[in-house]
């Protein structure tokens, strides 16, 4: 072995016994351990959040009520949340800078502890409900408040939807209740590519009964009116509700002549399960299956009636 060679066998394994000495980390595994370890214990509740507006009832209840996460949020999606708190930071900042933003009012005291707001907070009462939450922004165009909600995303399917004109209308509901609390007209919604930095703007326009951007439509008491069903009727009493989503579909009611050879071949290997996505996403995912009576991924004779189902299918 030649002297480089040896330099090089020796530095690697200096590198190792330091790793081993110091049990260090990857820098990523730090940051993800750190993001894990910043997750605060739920308070106790008293409002329902502008950013739950299409947020499961099965869920929201279990927040309301402390139920400990059966399926707590993993450190990848977290840093997808700080990314995205990353955008917005930036964007307030551009905004600051172009003598646009409309900074959020700190209470004296707080002034004097030098607490400081980078978010405008509202609390209202809808319904005989509270509800709150916090403002990506507020510019001011032609002398009105106008609220901003920042978005980012990334993915193929997400940009075609934006470039047909169709943002998620749960971020519009989310923005119309900033609308609503403001008494504001008018409000942008904007999305960031985190790929390419490319920018959507929606604007969401309201006026006495109704809410809308390009050809969406709605109505946000309605979502004040489900919010106050689910506290009069199990928040208060403690009675869990249904969930109204599916971990998995009952297989006879699927057709089968919708389901696509990839989705049948993944099925069949236990790779993904034929229901609502919103159970994936669940922090008590484990919970609503208990509810449903269902195991997790298919069994065996799952698995046969699935061939079963479909082979029937192809044969009409």
């Amino acid at each position: 072995m030649d002297y480089l060679a040896k330099r090089i066998q020796r530095g690697n394994k200096i590198e190792v016994d330091l790793l081993k000495k110091n049990s260090m980390k990857f820098l990523i595994t730090q940051i993800q351990d750190y993001l894990l370890s910043q997750e605060k214990a739920p308070r106790e509740r008293t409002s329902f959040w502008a950013s739950e507006v299409e947020t499961p009832v099965f869920d929201l209840y279990h927040k309301w009520i402390g139920t400990p996460p059966t399926n707590p949020i993993s450190a990848d999606r977290l840093l997808i949340m700080q990314t995205g708190k990353l955008v917005e930071e930036s964007y307030r900042y551009i905004f600051e800078r172009m003598g646009i933003l409309i900074p959020p009012k700190i209470p004296f005291w707080k002034w004097l502890k030098g607490i400081r707001y980078k978010q405008h907070r509202i609390d209202i009462e809808r319904e005989g409900i509270k509800v709150s939450g916090y403002l990506d922004a507020i510019i001011k165009e032609e002398g009105k408040l106008v609220p901003i909600e920042i978005k980012s995303f990334y993915g193929y399917y997400q940009e075609k939807e934006l470039l047909e004109g169709k943002p998620k209308i749960s971020y519009l509901k989310q923005l119309a209740v900033y609308l609503d609390a403001l008494k504001a007209e008018k409000g942008y919604l904007l999305y960031i590519d985190r790929g390419t930095g490319k920018t959507y703007q929606f604007p969401l326009f309201r006026n006495e009964v109704a809410y809308a951007c390009n050809l969406i439509k709605f109505n946000i008491q309605d979502v004040y009116k489900r919010w106050a069903r689910l506290y009069k009727f199990n928040i208060l009493p403690k009675i869990e509700p249904k969930s109204e989503f599916r971990y998995k579909y009952p297989l006879e009611e699927i057709d089968w002549s919708k389901v696509s050879k990839s989705q049948l071949t993944k099925a069949l290997n236990n790779q993904a399960i034929l229901g609502d996505w919103q159970v994936k996403y669940s922090n008590w995912k484990d919970l609503i299956l208990k509810q449903e009576g269902s195991t997790l991924g298919y069994s065996d004779e799952e698995i046969e009636k699935i061939k079963e189902l479909y082979g029937q299918n192809k044969t009409r």
